[in-house]
């Protein structure tokens, strides 16, 4: 009789137990990086308010609104090809 191979053991990999991070901790985060994208679109002349419906040339966002900070709430209207 031929005798039989033994089987590999399967072994499950090594997990990170690091606990998943927390909806508070990435908004800490992501409203910084926010506040300094808005800034920065004010700042190159990106946004303006929309007259008649349409952007001034060289716009790319649209001021929709005043945010809590103090910031204008901006919303992605054109593509700059520059």
């Amino acid at each position: 009789m031929k005798k039989r191979a033994k089987k590999a053991k399967s072994y499950k990999r090594a997990r990170a137990t690091r606990a998943p991070a927390s909806r508070t901790a990435v908004n800490q985060i992501a409203k910084p990086a926010a506040d300094l994208f808005v800034k920065g679109v004010l700042v190159r002349g990106e946004a303006a308010k929309a007259v008649k419906g349409k952007l001034p040339p060289g716009a790319t966002h649209e001021i929709i609104g005043k945010g809590e900070a103090g910031l204008p709430i901006i919303k992605r209207r054109r593509f700059s090809v520059a």
